[in-house]
This record gives C-alpha cells, sequence and structure tokens, in this order.
C-alpha cells in the first residue's frame, strides 16, 4: 500500500475538496499508517528442468573386413518388406494420379461436346430467326405495294 499512500499524500488537492471528503482522507490515511506490516512479494515457483532423453548406444558386432554381423534375419525381413510396402504405395499414388487425370480429361471433353453443340444450335436458331425475319418483311412489302 506504500505507492497508494505516496498517491495520497503527495498528488492529491485535499484543500479544494469539501469537508466530509476531507475527513474521509484523513480516516484512510490514518488507516494506512496504523496498518503497517511488511509482506513478502509472491513469487512464482521454479519449475524443474526437463530432462534431456538419454540415448544409449546399439552395439553391433563387427566381424572380418568392417562389415557389420546381421543382428536379426527377422529384423531384416521386416525392413524389405518395410521397403516393399513403400515402393508399392508409391506406386498406387501414381496409378491414382493417373486416373484422376484421365477422369478429369473425359470430363473436359463432355463439357466441350456440349458446349459446342449448344453453340451449333444457337446458330441454326439464330439463322432460321433471321431467315423467318427476311421473308416476313419481303410479306410485308408486297402487301404495301398492292
Amino acid at each position: 500500500m506504500h505507492p497508494v499512500r505516496i498517491l495520497l499524500t503527495q498528488h492529491v488537492p485535499v484543500n479544494e475538496y469539501p469537508e466530509k471528503l476531507q475527513e474521509w482522507y484523513h480516516s484512510a490515511l490514518k488507516e494506512l499508517e496504523n496498518k503497517v506490516k511488511l509482506y513478502t512479494p509472491l513469487i512464482c515457483e521454479k519449475k524443474k528442468p526437463v530432462p534431456l532423453k538419454q540415448y544409449t548406444p546399439k552395439i553391433v558386432k563387427v566381424l572380418e573386413f568392417g562389415r557389420k554381423q546381421a543382428s536379426n534375419k527377422k529384423e531384416q525381413e521386416r525392413k524389405q518388406l518395410i521397403q516393399r510396402h513403400k515402393r508399392e504405395l508409391k506406386g498406387a499414388i501414381r496409378e491414382i494420379r493417373k486416373d484422376n487425370q484421365f477422369l478429369a480429361r473425359m470430363q473436359l471433353s463432355e463439357i466441350m461436346e456440349r458446349d459446342s453443340a449448344r453453340k451449333r444450335k444457337v446458330k441454326e436458331l439464330l439463322g432460321s430467326l433471321a431467315t423467318q425475319e427476311g421473308e416476313w418483311k419481303a410479306m410485308k412489302r408486297k402487301k404495301w405495294k398492292n
């Protein structure tokens, strides 16, 4: 509460306040002076550091000419199976991509065919309308001449 006491004593113009407020001000200062107790500030608990993983080396017997001895046939077979699986997975992904590209090409060609058919029909309709309009105008002129 020390900063509050400094604020009240030095930075507040008490003389300009009404009498009732001045009384409250003085009583608050007396309360602060009467209850002077020193408290230790709050401190966060220290966290223990996370221990590092300790890796133990795998010891492999070395035969002549610096070759490593196969530790297990099962382990070798497992590695070969994993490699084969990865290779087949890549092939399957490649096939799926090819299939998707083929489907996209087929859909695009169908859309282009529909668009061209629609354009051709629109052209035919516009042509027939133009001929009908020309015939109608010709009939109209004949009627007015007679």
